[in-house]
């Protein structure tokens, strides 16, 4: 039961001390306090100020002016590489056109000097086996004539002997004037 008595004491006192605390206000809001709280609010305020204009803010404004610094002359710098690719570029792009031209005048120049080779090859071959078939047909003629000559005695002699061997006799100049008439007709 004691302790029934001291937990109520307990609770009247909590009760008592709790009223006098409500009574008074707030104590940001408090009017006898409100005069230190706006100097110290003032003199933190001044240091926060000098803190951040003297020290913190100079130092972020140089830092992003020395990033503006950088991105600007890093764009420049891509820039002047770019445009001296673009000229490497056109320069290969020059010197790719110039090496087909003379790679075409050189297949060109190939081409028309085998081509001339050819013609000139061909035309000594050509002559060459003219001359051939020329003196060919030269030495077919000659036999050709050698044979006839040869075919028309022949002719004569066995035109002689068959007659012989029928019973009946020519002059040989008739022989001769008939065989050269059959060779005539043969010939054209």
């Amino acid at each position: 039961m004691a302790e029934e008595t001291h937990g109520a004491e307990h609770l009247e006192h909590v009760a008592e001390h709790g009223a006098d605390h409500a009574a008074s206000a707030f104590p940001a809001f408090e009017a006898s306090t409100f005069s230190s709280q706006v100097f110290w609010l003032a003199i933190s305020f001044a240091i926060l100020y000098l803190l951040l204009s003297r020290l913190i803010l100079p130092k972020l404004g140089s830092v992003i002016e020395q990033r503006k610094g950088k991105i600007a002359s890093d764009l420049d710098e891509a820039a002047r590489m770019k445009s001296e690719a673009d000229e490497a570029l056109v320069e290969a792009d020059k010197q790719l056109a110039a090496a087909r031209a003379a790679a075409r005048t050189n297949a060109e120049k190939a081409r028309s000097e085998i081509d001339a080779k050819i013609s000139e090859t061909s035309a000594a071959k050509t002559a060459e086996l003219d001359a051939k078939l020329a003196e060919a047909e030269a030495r077919i003629e000659t036999m050709k004539a050698t044979a006839m000559a040869n075919v028309a005695e022949i002719a004569t002699s066995t035109t002689s002997a068959i007659l012989a061997q029928l019973g009946t006799s020519a002059a040989d100049a008739e022989i001769a004037a008939s065989v050269s008439k059959s060779m005539d007709e043969v010939s054209a």
